[in-house]
């Protein structure tokens, strides 16, 4: 049953209900008519989708390193979407579900999610393969790999289920994360051997698959940055991502990689 399919038999099942209770199906208008064609765009996940690296930090009073630059906030200029801007620094998938559904609601029309890589631990398998312990590094990995595989889909279903409940009339776009390395070594990489890149880049890509393969159970959109940053990761000539810099910032897009994020994601959120 394709997705448009499926939502289409949940609408018109709630209509029915609302029919045999006696509620006008005005009541259920089509967001599209509900907003004058002006579509809501609500934006979650973590600090890969709140822009942190990329500078120009809203002063929100909070810790979510919301960016002017990330590409929540350039796909909705580029599509003229009122843009509900929830992700958070820091975020995981247990954070998104209680912390920034609220903006969800049936006249939400585009959402994208970006989440995962922190349930992972993947902050403290950089700072394991840091230095010259390759075995620490090796059982980071390992563990990580372990939390993607065995309890990250399960948490991800969870997610999406919600999302379709509030906003069953909205198009969902899972959005994935790029390889970080090239398999050099420049001072940005903390002496992470190739070998150890390797591994790295290799959990980055089961965590786009096992993501992907999550979306794909709910009809979701999987927008794959992987190959749009091919040439442009850390210690490149021309690096879309940051290496270590001494602050949160460090193994993070920047303001270059979050626009190419935006020209791989408008598209999905332009198609629906």
């Amino acid at each position: 049953m394709s997705r448009y399919t499926r939502k289409r038999g949940m609408i018109a099942r709630t209509l029915a209900v609302a029919a045999v209770a006696g509620i006008g199906a005005a009541a259920f208008a089509s967001p599209a008519s509900a907003q004058g064609w002006t579509p809501q765009y609500v934006a979650l996940g973590d600090s890969y989708v709140s822009g942190v690296g990329a500078g120009d930090y809203a002063d929100d009073g909070s810790d979510c390193y919301r960016s002017a630059n990330a590409y929540p906030q350039l796909a909705a200029e580029a599509i003229g979407a009122e843009l509900s801007f929830d992700a958070c620094s820091g975020a995981r998938v247990e954070d998104v579900v209680a912390e920034q559904l609220g903006s969800l609601s049936w006249w939400t029309r585009e959402v994208s999610i970006g989440v995962g890589g922190n349930d992972a631990g993947f902050s403290s398998v950089l700072g394991a393969c840091a230095g010259t312990d390759t075995a620490l590094c090796q059982g980071a990995v390992a563990n990580a790999q372990a939390v993607i595989t065995d309890s990250l889909p399960a948490e991800l279903d969870d997610l999406y289920t919600q999302v379709e409940d509030l906003s069953p009339w909205a198009d969902v776009t899972i959005v994935g994360n790029p390889r970080l390395f090239n398999g050099t070594s420049c001072s940005g990489t903390l002496a992470i051997t190739p070998a150890e890149q390797a591994l790295l880049n290799e959990t980055a890509d089961l965590l786009a698959e096992t993501t992907a393969a999550v979306a794909e159970e709910h009809d979701f959109a999987f927008a794959d940055v992987r190959d749009a940053f091919t040439g442009h990761e850390v210690c490149s000539a021309d690096p879309w991502i940051l290496g270590y810099v001494g602050t949160l910032e460090s193994f993070h897009a920047n303001a270059a990689g979050y626009a190419a994020y935006a020209e791989v994601v408008t598209p999905y959120l332009e198609d629906c």
